[in-house]
C-alpha cells in the first residue's frame, strides 16, 4: 500500500519477546502472583489493607493503612475497635509512630501492622473459664402416670393387712395435677382401724422455666427459711424455683484477676485440681464462670506464654453456697387454709392463714432475708442476714417477733459456719420467749400444764455444734452437741463422736453417744466390706441401755439397675431379747418390681411381699414401667420394632412390637441424648435423624420421635446390547426422581421406585439408552437387585 513501509520480521521478534518475557517470568513464581511489597520499597504514599495485631495479639481486624513519607497512618476508629483509648488518640489520621509509647513495624510477608501499646491501653477482659453449656428448653407431651405400691403382711398370731398407695398424675404443656393416696384393709388384728381410703395431696402445678417462676394450686407446703418453720395449706403457693433452671449458678463465684503482658494460656487449678484453662489476650484479665465450687480453698493460676514461659499464681476463696449473687432474689408466698390431721382425715381445713419469704443478694458477700406469717390472730414478722467474712466463713443471724391471740414474743437465731476439703465447723443457737407463736402451733389446741400456764412445744432454746477433721490416711473424725430447753426446765444434752476409715477397699466406722441427762453410753462398731459390684457384707456391734448388746451379720446384693435379683440375709444376737433375722428376695425388670420376705423372732415372725410399678399412657398406648419419680420419655421409631435405643450412648434397651420403648428414671431438666441404632432398620427405610438431645420437664414425660419413611429402594445392572456393564459415570435419568450415577459392573442405586420405572441412561460419551424396570407390588423390605437389563441405544 503506497505511503507505509513494511515491518521487518527482526522488529516482531523483538516486540514478541518483551511481550512473552513478563508472562514468561510471572509463571516462574509458585503462586503466579507478585510478591507483597517490600517495606524497603514504599518511599511514596501508599493504601494497604492489614491484619492489626495488639502487643502480639491478632485483633481479627483488617483495617485500611496509609503509607506516607516512611510513617503509617491508622484511623482513630479503627484504633479504637482494637480496643485503643479513645482519650490517648487524636481524631482523624493516626500516625503510630508518633504516639507516646507506642512502636509499630510492618511485615510485608504477612500484610500486618505490629503494635506494642502500653499494658494500661489495652481495656481490661472477661473471661469466662471454659464454654458453658447451651440451654436446652425442657419439652413435655400429654400424658398420664399412675405409680403404685401394693404391700401385704402377715404376723403370726397378730396384724394381718394389705395396702396399696397410689400417685395418679396428669401432664401437658399446661402443667401437671397429681393426686396421692392409700387404700388400707386389715383382715385380723385391728379391723377398723385406720382401714379405707385415705387421701394425701391433691395439687395442680405450672412453671416458668425461663424465669424460675411456679404456681401450686391444692395441697400446699409453705417454703421456709433456716429460721421459720413450713406448714400444710390448702391453698395456693408461688415462687421462685431455681431448681428449673440448673444452667444457673445462684451464688457469688470468685472471680480471679491479673495481667498479661503477651498472649498468654492460663491454667486453673483448684484445690490441686485441674479446673479448667483457656486462652488470654494481652492485657488485664477477669476469668470468671469457674466450675462449681464450695467452702475455702486455694486456685493457682498457672500462665503460659508463646515461649513456654509460666507464673504460678496462688489466690484464696471462699464460696458459700447459702448466699445469692448481688441483684439475685429469691421468694415465695402461700395462703389458704391450714391443713388439719395429715394421714388421719381426708379433708380436714382449718382457718385461714398466709406465709411468705423473700431473700435478696445485696452484695458479693451479703445476702438479706425476711419472712412473715399471718392469720386472723397471728401477726409474725422477722428479717436476718447472711454475711461472709472474707476467707474465714459465714455468720447468720435473724429476728423474729409474733404475737398470737394475747401473748407475744421473741426469737432469734445466730450462727457460723466455715468449710475446708479438710475441716468443717459450725454452730447454731436458736432463743425463744414464751410468748412466740407461729403458724405451726397456731392451729393447734392449747393446753395447760398443773400451773395453768400453756404448754409450749417450741423449745425455748437450742444449739447444735459439730466439727469435722479429714486426717487423710488416718481416716476423718467428727463430733456434734446438741443442746435443747424446754419452758418447763426439761433438758436434751448430747454427745455424738464418730470415726470412719477405709480399709483395703472396706469401710469401718466407729461411733459413741453421750446422754448427759441420763448418764449413759452408746457404742457403734460396723465394718462394710464389698463382695464384687453389687453385694457386700456387713459386720456390726452395738450397746444400748435399753437394748444391751446386739451383734449383727448382712449379707446383702443391690438390686441391678438394669434388671435381676436381690436379696438380703441377716442375723442378730441380742442379749436382751430373742435373736433377730430377716430374709429378702426381691427381682426387677423392666416393668415391675416385687419383693418378699420374713422378719422377727423365731415365736413372732412377719412375712411380706411388696409390688411397685407405674402404668403410664401417651400417644394412645399403655405401658407398665418401674415407679416414675420425676420425668421419663417414650421414644417411638413409628412402628418399627427392635430397634435399639440408647439414653446417653448406653443401649437401654428396644421398640416393642409398635415401636415404641420407655426410659424411665430420667433427671429433669438435665439435657440427655437419645439414639437409635440404624444399622437393623431395614434396608427401605429412610429416617431423618437418629440423635436428638432433649430436656423434660419435672414430673412430666416426653414422646421422643424418630420420623421414619418407607421407601422401595433396590440394585439394578444395565447392560448394553453387546451385554456389556454400561460404563461408570453413566447418568440414570427418571421423571421426578433424583438421577443415579452407574458404578463399577454397570450397577446403579436407585431410591423411591415403583411398580413399573422407566429410565434413560446418558453414557459419558453422550450417547443416550432406554430401558423399563419393573417390579412386583409384593414387598419385602430386604435390598433387592434386578437384573442385568439391556439399555437398548435411541435409533434416530
Amino acid at each position: 500500500m503506497a505511503g507505509r513501509r513494511p515491518v521487518s520480521r527482526r522488529g516482531v521478534i523483538i516486540s514478541l519477546l518483551c511481550v512473552v518475557s513478563p508472562a514468561v517470568n510471572a509463571l516462574d513464581g509458585d503462586d503466579a502472583l507478585p510478591p507483597p511489597p517490600d517495606a524497603q520499597a514504599i518511599d511514596r504514599q501508599a493504601v494497604f489493607h492489614l491484619s492489626l495485631v495488639v502487643n502480639y495479639y491478632d485483633t481479627g481486624l483488617v483495617v485500611p493503612v496509609t503509607r506516607r513519607g516512611g510513617a503509617m497512618w491508622v484511623s482513630s476508629a479503627d484504633l479504637q475497635r482494637a480496643g485503643l483509648p479513645g482519650d490517648k488518640l487524636p481524631q482523624g489520621e493516626v500516625n503510630v509512630d508518633t504516639l507516646p509509647q507506642v512502636k509499630s513495624r510492618y511485615d510485608s510477608t504477612g500484610q500486618r501492622l505490629l503494635l506494642t501499646v502500653p499494658t494500661d491501653w489495652v481495656p481490661a477482659r472477661t473471661v469466662a473459664l471454659g464454654e458453658q453449656e447451651r440451654r436446652v428448653r425442657p419439652r413435655a407431651s400429654n400424658g398420664a402416670v399412675l405409680n403404685y405400691d401394693f404391700y401385704a403382711s402377715d404376723t403370726n398370731h397378730g396384724l394381718r393387712q394389705a395396702s396399696l398407695w397410689h400417685e395418679m398424675r396428669l401432664f401437658g404443656d399446661a402443667g401437671s395435677f397429681s393426686s396421692t393416696g392409700a387404700l388400707r384393709e386389715v383382715f385380723r388384728g385391728y379391723p377398723g382401724q385406720n382401714e379405707g381410703y385415705m387421701r394425701y395431696d391433691t395439687m395442680f402445678n405450672s412453671t416458668n422455666d425461663d424465669s424460675a417462676w411456679s404456681w401450686s394450686l391444692g395441697d400446699v407446703i409453705s417454703d421456709s427459711l433456716s429460721w421459720s418453720n413450713s406448714v400444710r395449706m390448702g391453698g395456693v403457693s408461688v415462687g421462685r424455683d431455681f431448681s428449673l433452671r440448673p444452667d444457673l449458678i445462684t451464688y457469688p463465684l470468685p472471680a480471679f484477676s491479673g495481667e498479661a503482658a503477651v498472649p498468654t494460656t492460663v491454667d486453673v487449678f483448684i484445690n490441686g485440681y485441674r479446673s479448667g484453662s483457656t486462652d488470654l489476650a494481652p492485657g488485664p484479665f477477669t476469668l470468671t464462670n469457674l466450675p462449681y465450687i464450695n467452702g475455702s480453698g486455694d486456685a493457682v493460676l498457672v500462665t503460659t506464654d508463646a515461649l513456654g514461659r509460666q507464673v504460678s499464681t496462688t489466690l484464696p476463696f471462699y464460696v458459700a453456697s447459702e448466699l445469692l449473687k448481688p441483684g439475685l432474689s429469691d421468694g415465695s408466698f402461700s395462703a389458704g387454709a391450714l391443713r388439719r390431721n395429715y394421714g388421719v382425715k381426708n379433708f380436714d381445713y382449718g382457718p385461714a392463714a398466709a406465709s411468705g419469704s423473700w431473700r435478696y443478694g445485696v452484695t458479693d458477700f451479703w445476702t438479706l432475708e425476711t419472712h412473715g406469717e399471718a392469720a386472723e390472730k397471728l401477726k409474725l414478722g422477722g428479717v436476718g442476714s447472711l454475711v461472709k467474712l472474707g476467707r474465714f466463713g459465714v455468720v447468720n443471724g435473724a429476728g423474729s417477733w409474733s404475737k398470737m391471740r394475747d401473748n407475744s414474743g421473741q426469737q432469734w437465731n445466730w450462727g457460723y459456719q466455715y468449710n475446708t476439703a479438710g475441716f468443717s465447723i459450725s454452730a447454731q443457737q436458736t432463743r425463744r420467749t414464751r410468748g412466740f407463736g407461729n403458724l405451726a402451733l397456731y392451729d393447734q389446741p392449747v393446753r395447760y400444764d398443773q400451773y395453768q400456764q400453756p404448754i409450749i412445744t417450741l423449745s425455748r432454746s437450742s444449739a447444735q455444734y459439730a466439727l469435722t477433721l479429714n486426717m487423710g490416711a488416718a481416716g476423718s473424725i467428727g463430733a456434734a452437741w446438741i443442746d435443747v430447753q424446754s419452758f418447763n426446765r426439761d433438758q436434751t444434752r448430747l454427745l455424738n463422736l464418730s470415726w470412719n476409715k477405709t480399709l483395703w477397699n472396706s469401710s469401718l466406722y466407729l461411733a459413741a453417744s453421750h446422754d448427759y441427762d441420763a448418764r449413759d453410753w452408746t457404742f457403734a462398731l460396723s465394718l462394710q466390706i464389698p463382695l464384687g459390684e453389687q453385694s457386700s457384707v456387713a459386720l456390726s456391734a452395738e450397746t444400748t441401755p435399753e437394748s444391751g448388746s446386739t451383734q449383727r451379720v448382712n449379707f446383702n446384693r443391690a438390686m441391678p439397675s438394669d434388671g435381676g435379683f436381690s436379696w438380703n440375709l441377716a442375723y442378730a444376737n441380742q442379749s436382751r431379747d430373742d435373736n433377730y433375722q430377716q430374709a429378702t428376695l426381691g427381682w426387677r425388670n423392666n416393668h415391675i418390681e416385687t419383693q418378699g420376705g420374713i422378719y422377727g423372732q423365731t415365736k413372732n415372725l412377719t412375712r411380706w411381699g411388696e409390688a411397685t410399678g407405674s402404668l403410664v399412657t401417651m400417644d394412645g398406648e399403655l405401658f407398665a414401667a418401674n415407679q416414675i419419680n420425676d420425668a421419663f420419655a417414650v421414644v417411638s421409631t413409628q412402628g418399627q420394632p427392635g430397634v435399639t435405643v440408647n439414653f446417653e450412648n448406653q443401649p437401654i434397651g428396644e421398640t416393642d412390637e409398635e415401636g415404641y420403648l420407655l426410659v424411665s428414671g430420667v433427671t429433669s431438666y438435665y439435657p440427655a441424648t437419645y439414639s437409635i441404632d440404624a444399622l437393623n432398620l431395614p434396608a427401605d427405610t429412610r429416617i431423618r435423624e437418629t440423635e436428638r438431645r432433649l430436656a423434660l420437664r419435672r414430673n412430666s414425660g416426653y414422646l421422643v420421635t424418630f420420623p421414619m419413611e418407607q421407601e422401595r429402594v433396590a440394585s439394578v445392572i444395565l447392560h448394553d446390547e453387546n451385554g456389556q456393564p454400561l460404563p461408570v459415570s453413566s447418568q440414570v435419568l427418571r421423571d421426578d426422581r433424583p438421577t443415579a450415577v452407574v458404578g463399577y459392573d454397570g450397577i446403579a442405586w436407585l431410591e423411591d421406585i415403583g411398580q413399573v420405572n422407566p429410565l434413560r441412561v446418558t453414557k459419558p460419551d453422550g450417547t443416550t439408552c432406554h430401558v423399563t424396570l419393573t417390579v412386583g407390588t409384593a414387598r419385602s423390605h430386604r435390598l433387592e437387585t434386578y437384573g442385568p437389563l439391556i439399555c437398548r441405544e435411541v435409533t434416530p
